[in-house]
């Protein structure tokens, strides 16, 4: 195999395969790249069994062929040459890779046999298509929710799902859930999968504004075109919480507020809620909501008061994680949301107040002590 190709492309599609290589395997044939030219396409490749990497890029091919190099000096290599340098060359012959760059600079670096590199998984089965706008939308409403707990790995991911013309994506960690729809006419999915949130972020990083990302899942995996790049991944296992569950349909009480006067009170009361809990206590009286968050292991306290629009009878005190809370505010995009309630240890919905409802969040309350 031989070729030369321009510095500073090469290192662009190495940056996003390199994603894919482990940074501690028990099958060393992981820790590198495949490499295969064939005419002026180069395809590069890189997997860690759970996550593969195929990306393509043109160069200019002189002998086609296969290797097998390790991705962390191939790359370093690349990386720590002068910008200025704009062309180099790559020939390997018997197993062994030699990059020049200049007539002096050089580099060589054992290759293996291609037939050792495990293939990257076919998928065929659901297609769907996003803009990047349409992903990178249902992503940040719901990627904040994802659990860390790896003993319940169905909530390590984002449930997709897509019924009667509506595409969906939830993530939810037991304690806050994030919802988020978009329209999408013909396509299906109801029994849904959970993708891996670190692999929405990948994909996202390296689509293109102006082209439509392409994605195909069967019950295993899913993969995920962007252009020249293509992202396969395993799928977690299911089955998904039966979310909409907890999700109450009626509600007793309603608080809607301004959202930036909002954020502002909770960035204020945080400082002085416990380090555990963050929890800070919302007393509802009449049109008024006062904040509150005492922490006893500093003998301190922090309160503060602002005008809404209160539904419902009487006065009503609730508490819920202020920095659960800090960031779900961020994410509402309008000027007024809606808090909707039922009891002080029932799930709260909130909303942004807007015409075309598409995402919303729900926040378990937490246990007030007098």
């Amino acid at each position: 195999m031989k070729f030369q190709v321009k510095n500073s492309a090469l290192q662009e599609v190495l940056q996003t395969a390199i994603t894919a290589v482990p940074n501690k395997s028990t099958l060393p044939i992981l820790n590198n790249f495949s490499l295969r030219l064939e005419g002026n396409t180069l395809e590069i490749c890189a997997t860690d069994l759970n996550l593969g990497v195929r990306t393509k890029l043109e160069v200019q091919g002189e002998r086609d062929g296969e290797a097998v190099i390790n991705a962390r000096k191939f790359s370093d290599i690349f990386k720590a040459l002068d910008s200025s340098i704009e062309t180099i060359s790559v020939d390997v012959q018997d197993y062994l890779a030699k990059i020049k760059w200049s007539e002096r600079g050089q580099a060589s670096i054992r290759s293996f046999d291609a037939d050792e590199f495990p293939p990257l998984p076919e998928v065929e089965g659901t297609t769907l298509s996003f803009a990047p706008s349409e992903l990178a939308f249902l992503v940040e409403k719901t990627a904040f929710a994802v659990s860390n707990d790896s003993t319940r790995q169905n909530l390590n991911g984002i449930f997709l799902e897509a019924v009667d013309g509506t595409v969906s994506m939830v993530a939810t960690d037991g304690h806050r859930m994030g919802r988020a729809s978009i329209e999408q006419e013909g396509t299906t999915l109801p029994k849904g999968i959970i993708i891996q949130s670190k692999i929405l972020q990948q994909v996202l990083r390296i689509a293109k504004s102006n082209a439509a990302i392409e994605v195909c899942a069967n019950d295993t995996f899913i993969i995920f075109n962007t252009g020249a790049t293509q992202i396969i991944s395993k799928l977690y296992e299911g089955p998904y919480p039966n979310y909409r569950a907890v999700i109450p349909q009626n509600f007793e009480r309603t608080v809607q507020a301004n959202t930036a006067e909002l954020q502002s009170k909770v960035r204020s009361i945080l400082p002085m809620a416990t380090d555990m809990s963050h929890r800070i206590r919302f007393q509802m009286d009449g049109n008024v909501m006062e904040l509150s968050a005492t922490d006893p292991d500093v003998g301190g306290e922090c309160r503060d008061a602002m005008a809404i629009t209160h539904s419902g009878e009487g006065s009503f005190s609730i508490g819920l994680n202020g920095q659960y809370l800090a960031e779900i505010l961020k994410m509402c995009n309008s000027e007024e949301l809606v808090i909707k309630m039922n009891n002080p240890i029932g799930a709260c919905v909130i909303e942004p107040v807007c015409e075309d409802l598409r995402y919303s969040f729900l926040l378990m309350p937490l246990r007030l002590t007098e």
